[in-house]
């Protein structure tokens, strides 16, 4: 019997052995599992939160993917002056000022970093561009030739409801247009004025046969028709933003 007894310590340590390595695979598919179900998680942890699926666009031109937020779900609406943002790649989430992105958005909504001020006298007001003036996220709408039509979106302090102002853009101009006046309609003055070189629109303006925001911004690129500039010399039309 005593010649068995190495050979019973031999089979003993195997088993041991397989035993172990049984009991850390297992452990190890467990562990990664865990962490399988983790990262499945983290996009409906994020879209609990208010996230939504989104990119941002950084100085560089680079389009950064991840998961965005700009605004309070909750009873009381609020706009973020920094849009938060989640990296796809699991990086640290930060909050990204008008000052620091050119751009955001999510799948159906774009926002674009524009320097923006509103001048305001005799409850006339004006919207100039100019790099010197703080930046706000803006809206964009649409983008047509030479023509942006962008919503400047707030949240009215006494209904708590989200509201915008919507503002036309040339490119090249230092300037935009306010559209309408809530229930008054299209600003005339202003767009007669802000489209003075489009005789057509102004005339179209003018006669009221265009009514709506839409009915102006189509009516501009359908009879818009760029022109080279004289002599080859500097074009001074505006063009779009």
């Amino acid at each position: 019997m005593a010649g068995f007894t190495p050979k019973i310590i031999q089979l003993g340590t195997v088993l041991a052995v397989k035993t172990i390595n049984s009991s850390m695979y297992k452990l190890r598919i467990h562990y990664l599992l865990w962490i399988l179900l983790v990262l499945l998680a983290l996009p409906l942890h994020a879209q609990k939160k208010g996230y939504a699926r989104g990119y941002i666009i950084t100085h560089e031109g680079e389009t950064v993917e991840g998961w965005v937020k700009d605004r309070s779900t909750g009873t009381f609406m609020e706009l973020y002056t920094k849009v938060r943002f989640k990296p796809a790649d699991g990086g640290l989430a930060r909050r990204y000022s008008p000052d620091e992105i050119l751009a955001y958005g999510t799948d159906n909504q774009h926002f674009e970093s524009l320097p923006i001020y509103e001048e305001s006298a005799f409850f006339q007001f004006r919207y100039y561009l100019h790099d010197n003036y703080k930046r706000s996220f803006l809206k964009l709408i649409a983008r047509d030739q030479d023509l942006s039509y962008y919503h400047w979106e707030y949240v009215d302090g006494d209904s708590n409801y989200l509201d915008f102002v919507p503002l036309f853009c040339r490119e090249g101009s230092n300037e935009m247009v306010r559209v309408t006046q809530g229930i008054l309609g299209l600003k005339r003055k202003r767009l007669i004025e802000y489209f003075q070189d489009c005789p057509d629109l102004v005339m179209a303006i003018y006669e009221r046969e265009v009514d709506e925001i839409w009915e102006v911004y189509d009516f501009y690129i359908k009879t818009q028709t760029p022109q080279e500039p004289d002599n080859g010399l500097t074009d001074n039309r505006s063009h779009a933003r």
